[in-house]
């Protein structure tokens, strides 16, 4: 018997992520609640997985309550901003589901945004490749807005007590810290900083398709783990070598024409060095050879 399945990110929301299945508006027979694993080394972060994790018990009881079976999916807290891994990771719990005939609906309102996006990304991959029948139609992905933003209310909250401390001997320190508070909001919004520094952003390429030709996933599953490939030649030399076939000059042009082709679709970069061409799988490739 079929299930309806929900994967839902969790980071500091409760309303977002449990009210449209409360609410009758989505059924769930089972949702999987995608947490953190480990201890952070830093305290903002170790402050912030506290909360997430208060979070989590919170909605893993109240889904109790519903008659929801509750699940846990832990990710590693040093990769929650590893795209990559957590696309591999998000990819395999809906491909699961899926092949086990299930109905999956994925919730990317909450945070961190490199996992929301990760399984949304997953969920579209698996939805316009040809792997799982009728996928297309069993996989969902859905958002749900605030009706209201917190922060806002925090904000005007601490400005009462800005105003009301003001000039106070005894609150000298607490009226400093929400000064503080507030003119970093005003300078910097509700974040500060980046996360990483070199480099600071964190890519989010298209979904992998499903067009490639059988020689083409060969290439691709033989570059996956390798390092630049200095020249075609040596890419079709080590190929050859590897599936056991003829190295000649028409293998050779099959492999160039090929490797044109995947960086055309962008699994592969190639980049110019003197006569050469060096290769490498692309991230769209490395996410590919990770999933299939």
């Amino acid at each position: 018997m079929s299930e309806s399945v929900h994967f839902i990110p969790v980071g500091f929301d409760f309303d977002r992520l449990i009210l449209p299945i409360s609410k009758g508006e989505l059924n769930a027979d089972r949702v999987v609640l995608i947490t953190h694993e480990g201890e952070p080394t830093d305290k903002p972060t170790d402050r912030a997985a506290e909360l997430a994790t208060d979070m989590y018990e919170q909605l893993s009881r109240s889904f109790e309550l519903m008659g929801v079976e509750p699940q846990e999916k832990g990710i590693e807290i040093d990769s929650l901003y590893d795209y990559e891994e957590i696309y591999a990771k998000a990819y395999e719990y809906i491909f699961d589901e899926l092949e086990a005939g299930n109905e999956v609906y994925v919730n990317i309102s909450s945070m961190p945004r490199t996992v929301a996006f990760a399984f949304a990304t997953a969920a579209d991959s698996l939805a316009t490749e040809d792997r799982i029948d009728d996928a297309r139609n069993r996989v969902h992905t859905y958002y749900v807005g605030p009706e209201n933003y917190l922060v806002v209310d925090m904000i005007e909250a601490l400005e009462k007590a800005e105003a009301q401390l003001e000039g106070s001997d005894q609150f000298n320190d607490l009226y400093a810290d929400i000064s503080d508070i507030l003119e970093r909001l005003n300078e910097s919004g509700v974040t500060e900083g980046t996360k990483h520094e070199d480099p600071m952003h964190i890519e989010f390429p298209s979904s992998p398709g499903s067009d490639l030709d059988d020689f083409e996933e060969t290439i691709l599953e033989f570059l996956n783990g390798k390092d630049t490939i200095e020249s075609t030649s040596e890419l079709a030399e080590r190929l050859a070598s590897e599936i056991e076939e003829e190295y000649d000059d028409s293998f050779r042009s099959r492999v160039q024409y090929n490797v044109g082709k995947l960086e055309g679709k962008g699994y592969v970069n190639r980049e110019k060095d003197g006569n050469r061409l060096e290769t490498s799988l692309s991230t769209m490739g490395r996410m590919w050879a990770k999933t299939h």
